[in-house]
């Protein structure tokens, strides 16, 4: 509980010499979610107890996001649950392992380097890596030097995770494509379960299946899937009570 408690104020003390507002476009969770995906504060919350309850036999924390093919949202909508369960005034933490193509580095306006990489291969300290946003309970750990061997996350050493999920209500993962590489697979152990993003209207089925089954055989569990940019062609209010 120390390590993670010196690693949060070490961020925080970063993010004080930074002041930079993540907040975005006006939006129906007062400006703090993304704009143009679809997902909505409500949605996000029931999202949230969804996972909750998949988590019978014990307390889901550690949760991976990935989509079976590139470009369908899944960091997006990973960082917007994060900032959604932050705002509720959940200790949140994301971890960029999407080493093949980082984003949540320009989301929160942080460093990508000195991240995950480097913890794995021992060029850093957690409490190094740990970055605090502007955002209060949010946290993230930026993706660090470029690796690209997907049994690299072999060396995401137990200790490691542990000491990640201590302090934090949530640890989220976010992941590259399920299709398209490995990664995703070999983080697996590592977590609770995984939660899906699809588009809509450009994932097709037989690729979402594909997704679906490499999680399974692999030993994943997951705990949700999210459609992701979907259109209402009525308006969404209405759409909500038919």
């Amino acid at each position: 509980m120390a390590k993670t408690y010196e690693a949060l104020m070490k961020a925080e003390e970063e993010a004080q010499k930074r002041q930079v507002d993540i907040r975005g476009p006006s939006s129906n969770d007062g400006g703090l979610l993304s704009e143009g995906h679809g997902l909505t504060s409500e949605e996000y919350y029931r999202l949230k107890l969804n996972i909750l309850r998949m988590g019978k036999e014990g307390k889901i924390k550690a949760l991976l996001f990935s989509s079976p093919t590139k470009g369908e949202g899944a960091s997006t909508v990973l960082a917007d649950f994060g900032i959604f369960l932050a705002g509720q005034g959940e200790k949140v933490l994301l971890v960029d392992a999407n080493l093949q193509s980082p984003s949540l580095h320009q989301r929160f306006h942080l460093e990508m380097e000195n991240g995950l990489a480097d913890l794995m291969l021992g060029k850093a300290k957690l409490p190094e890596v740990v970055k605090k946003t502007t955002l209060e309970n949010l946290w993230v750990i930026p993706s660090g030097t470029a690796h690209s061997n997907p049994l690299f996350f072999k060396s995401l050493e137990s200790h490691h995770m542990h000491t990640m999920r201590e302090g934090v209500d949530w640890l989220l993962f976010d992941a590259p494509p399920i299709n398209h590489f490995d990664e995703a697979l070999a983080l697996l152990e590592k977590v609770d379960g995984v939660v899906m993003v699809l588009q809509a209207e450009k994932t097709r089925w037989e690729v979402a299946q594909s997704a679906k089954q490499r999680l399974e055989d692999s030993g994943g569990k997951i705990l949700g899937v999210v459609l992701n940019k979907r259109k209402f062609y009525i308006p969404s209010w209405l759409y909500k009570t038919l």
